[in-house]
């Protein structure tokens, strides 16, 4: 063989060889991981979700322990009694005691209640190549891979969505 024909075996070679590679400026769709989904939406979504439970059920809490305007008053009037003074303070400090306990309790589930909604989250994720769905609050949310750490929100989907039943909120007993 001549110099020309090594030539032109090596041009060859080398175009077959620049057609193997992916062109710059192709799209590149990475293969993303349910585990990649997890780690960068669905974990810190259920952490979210939690604390708004968890402060939504402490405000509701609140809210339903707090006296009435009308019964304050009476307790206004009524305190001026020594005795039903004393009784009105003794049952205030018992309630507030209730009150505190069950704040403390709600504040105890936090962590479990963010550990049952991401099992529920990631239990309910469906892949379709670099897109992903799943439910939250009855709603199928969507997200499309950008690359391995970043996702995008997509419009909500129509998607069948059933209530979930949080069992960590549940008092045993």
């Amino acid at each position: 063989m001549n110099k020309s024909h090594v030539g032109c075996v090596l041009l060859f070679c080398g175009t077959l060889a620049s057609c193997a590679q992916p062109l710059p400026y192709a799209p590149h769709h990475p293969h993303v991981s349910i585990g990649d989904f997890t780690d960068h939406v669905l974990e810190p979504l259920a952490l979210r979700f939690a604390d708004e439970k968890i402060s939504e059920a402490m405000a509701d809490l609140k809210l339903a322990r707090t006296p009435k305007s009308s019964t304050q008053t009476l307790a206004g009037v009524l305190a001026v009694l020594p005795w039903v003074g004393k009784l009105m303070n003794v049952t205030t400090v018992s309630q507030k005691a209730r009150l505190d306990e069950e704040l403390v309790w709600l504040e105890t589930r936090r962590i479990p209640l963010k550990r049952e909604l991401l099992e529920l989250f990631v239990s309910g994720t469906t892949q379709e190549e670099d897109m992903f769905s799943f439910c939250v609050d009855s709603v199928q949310r969507r997200y499309q891979s950008l690359d391995t750490n970043r996702f995008s929100r997509l419009p909500d989907g129509s998607g069948p969505c059933e209530s979930e039943q949080l069992h960590s909120l549940i008092k045993a007993g």
